[in-house]
């Protein structure tokens, strides 16, 4: 083999050396291992208010749903259906629900997640959604788009770190501020972000904050290594 060759095929050598070795997360970010290639969970979670920074409420009696995550990922994918909807801006609190879906029921499809850290040199693990685009329309009442991230903390198992389950437990919790989100950074260094409520008939936007808690059941165990 002359040198060329020679250096062209420890090139290769070295890319495909490169390319086996496992996923790395940065500081900001953890990796995710299931038992298998794919991990698949089911959400179910309780009540859940959607709360407008001028005090608009929408709130759902309950939320399920589905997600996926592959191994050595730090993303997951996920569909949330929140049902029994209503606002509570009219003194008729009438139902809300996406459009083609049944009375009271918001679809929100598609959605990606990240496994954050939300604290600057310690370890909190949360799950942020980067991108929220969902619609709905209150009976008789309005049309709103609701948009943007939204970070949650995960909370149980406790010191979830670094240990093999089958359940992983997210709370979305409301800070000081109405219709602002309690964690709106990763590290608590990054850059903030909001959801963004705005009205389809017009009007002004709106800052938003996700008050709920759902369990993600998985069909396989799965660690998150932080």
């Amino acid at each position: 083999m002359n040198k060329k060759l020679m250096l062209l095929a420890a090139g290769a050598l070295t890319a495909l050396a490169f390319a086996a070795l496992p996923t790395v997360a940065s500081a900001e970010e953890y990796l995710a291992h299931c038992e298998v290639h794919e991990c698949v969970g089911t959400i179910t979670g309780g009540t859940s208010s959607l709360v407008s920074d001028n005090g608009d409420t929408i709130t759902c009696s309950a939320v399920g749903g589905g997600t996926t995550l592959t191994t050595t990922s730090t993303t997951g994918e996920a569909n949330l259906h929140f049902t029994g909807c209503r606002e509570h801006v009219t003194f008729f609190t009438f139902q809300c629900n996406s459009a083609g879906a049944a009375a009271g029921t918001i679809n929100a499809n598609g959605l990606t997640y990240h496994l954050v850290n939300l604290e600057h040199g310690g370890t909190t693990p949360g799950i942020k959604f980067t991108n929220v685009s969902v619609t709905f329309e209150c009976t008789g009442f309005s049309k709103k788009t609701v948009t943007g991230s939204v970070v949650g903390h995960l909370t149980e198992p406790a010191n979830i770190c670094n240990k093999t389950v089958t359940t992983h437990t997210v709370h979305f919790e409301q800070g000081a501020t109405t219709g602002s989100q309690k964690y709106k950074q990763v590290t608590t260094t990054g850059t903030e972000t909001d959801l963004i409520a705005n009205n389809d008939a017009g009007g002004s936007y709106t800052t938003a904050a996700q008050i709920a808690s759902g369990t993600i059941h998985w069909n396989h165990d799965v660690e998150i290594t932080c």
